[in-house]
């Protein structure tokens, strides 16, 4: 009986040891899982077990969520580790590390997100250097220039020697395409770390940057009404980073008329054009432009075009264009043209575009509308190809287009362009050189 009763007080008693040992067995080690995770090269499936545990006892501590969703970044699952993230940076709002870590993975595609986080960061630390960077990362990538160098000045005037400031400068230096200045300063940074990897990348990206380019082109045109030859140039002059003016002469050997889904057209002696046009990546695109073109046995003409575009959000671009024709009677009409543009990845587009044609020799400004729909891909170097295909109902006419430019060094590119509209037989090709310096 003593030996019974024993047993019943110990038994309750040596359970509890052995749920304590469990317990502690499995415990959440979040301290370790801190260590490893600063170590290099970092023991990844090791501290994942270690957070798997946490999250098992149901542990919260934002420190779990934030070392997976950079695990995540690094190993390129960027949505997954956005996620994570967020429910760190939500469990610790007042924290600096999620936040830093959530805005920095969100700057390659959200950059306006990005930016907000880092706002708040820098509202409560207005010399938190590592939001301060961030900010100037951003404003870098949507081309706020002034406000990425008037970030990076601060940062100088409280260490001269600060290398990501200065390899910040060294990149709107080449932002604004000045290739030269670029170089001298990205060398600079590696004469005070030869093994700077910013500085190294920055020097390999000198020759994707031009200032210049010419295009030289021959083009042939076909209808039922005969055929045509042409040749001319345009040139591109870069003024800052995200303006352009362009200055080019087409001429045509015999003025033929053709009609196509932007209406009825003659091909002009002489075309001479003019335009200016402003881009800013992710955020906006204006131009405006004027084609003098002359005729022979009819009157000139003269084009006066305007455009926009704007990304509504980081993925979907609306665009618009209007462009009055006047000279005479038979030049003078409208075009207006409005779509939208869907970023499929960084190398896949697709656009959609509306028109819609007026003219005064066609049915006194009869309406001519047509649809194009447009696959275009953005390759390595600046090569491009699009294809695409339109629609006019009015006319029951089916437009087949495409377009390339394939680099063939790191200055000169072939460009071939080819077009047929089935209305009248209307074929149009074009070849040509590109030279980028």
């Amino acid at each position: 009986m003593l030996i019974l009763r024993i047993s019943v007080i110990l038994l309750p008693a040596f359970s509890v040891v052995l749920a304590s040992a469990a317990n502690a067995q499995q415990a959440c080690e979040i301290e370790e899982a801190q260590r490893l995770f600063g170590q290099q090269p970092r023991p990844v499936a090791t501290v994942q077990e270690l957070l798997s545990v946490c999250l098992k006892n149901g542990a919260t501590d934002y420190r779990i969520f934030m070392f997976q969703g950079v695990m995540a970044r690094e190993a390129g699952d960027f949505d997954r580790a956005i996620q994570l993230l967020q429910r760190s940076h939500e469990i610790a709002p007042n924290e600096l590390n999620p936040a830093l870590e959530l805005a920095f993975t969100l700057e390659r595609d959200h950059g306006r997100q990005a930016a907000r986080i880092y706002e708040d960061i820098l509202a409560k630390d207005p010399a938190s250097r590592p939001a301060l960077l961030g900010a100037a990362r951003v404003a870098r990538g949507q081309y706020r220039l002034d406000k990425a160098r008037g970030i990076y000045e601060q940062l100088l005037k409280s260490n001269p020697q600060d290398l990501e400031a200065l390899n910040g400068l060294a990149w709107l230096t080449l932002a604004n395409r000045n290739r030269e200045q670029a170089r001298a300063a990205f060398q600079g940074v590696l004469a005070l770390d030869p093994q700077n990897s910013e500085a190294q990348v920055g020097l390999s990206k000198l020759e994707e940057v031009y200032r210049y380019v010419l295009d030289v082109n021959g083009a042939f045109v076909s209808t039922n009404m005969g055929t045509s030859w042409g040749a001319g140039a345009t040139g591109l002059i870069g003024i800052t980073a995200v303006d352009t003016l362009e200055l080019g002469e087409f001429h045509y050997t015999n003025e033929l008329q053709t009609l196509t889904f932007a209406g009825v057209a003659v091909l002009p002696s002489d075309d001479i054009r003019i335009g200016y046009y402003r881009l800013v990546p992710f955020q906006y695109n204006l131009s405006v432009t004027y084609d003098f073109r002359a005729h022979t046995g009819l009157p000139d003409e003269y084009w006066i075009e305007g455009s926009a575009g704007i990304y509504v959000t980081d993925y979907l671009r609306w665009f618009g264009s209007y462009r009055q024709a006047v000279g005479g009677p038979q030049w003078n009409g409208r075009l207006v043209r409005t779509g939208l543009a869907v970023a499929l990845s960084d190398s896949w587009e697709v656009t959609a575009s509306g028109f819609n044609a007026a003219q005064q020799i066609f049915n006194n400004y009869q309406n001519i509308y047509s649809w194009v729909f447009d696959v275009v891909y953005h390759g390595p170097a600046n090569a491009l190809v699009v294809a695409g295909v339109g629609y006019s109902p009015l006319f029951d006419n089916v437009d087949l287009h495409a377009r390339a430019i394939v680099p063939i060094t790191d200055r000169i590119a072939v460009q071939v362009a080819a077009a047929h509209n089935s209305i009248n037989a209307d074929t149009r090709a074009t070849v040509g050189l590109r030279f980028n310096w």
